[in-house]
């Protein structure tokens, strides 16, 4: 049997920070609790998608080691 000729490419995830976590999980509860209040294209909710969205990235590229 032969031996698969392709290299293990799997990349090894970093963990992200328990602050980050913490700001995700708020700024995501505060973006619920908003829509449940406002309309959905409201300012504050578009204001508080984009910084949930901000910080996802941040906590992602943590997690590749960028």
């Amino acid at each position: 049997m032969a031996t698969p000729v392709y290299k293990e490419t799997r990349r090894k995830h970093k963990k992200v920070s328990n602050e980050l976590k913490a700001t995700i999980e708020h700024l995501r509860s505060e973006l619920m609790n908003a829509a449940v209040e406002d309309n959905f294209s409201s300012g504050a909710i578009l204001e508080l998608s984009q910084r949930l969205d901000h910080y996802i990235v941040m906590a992602q590229n943590q997690m590749l080691g960028k």
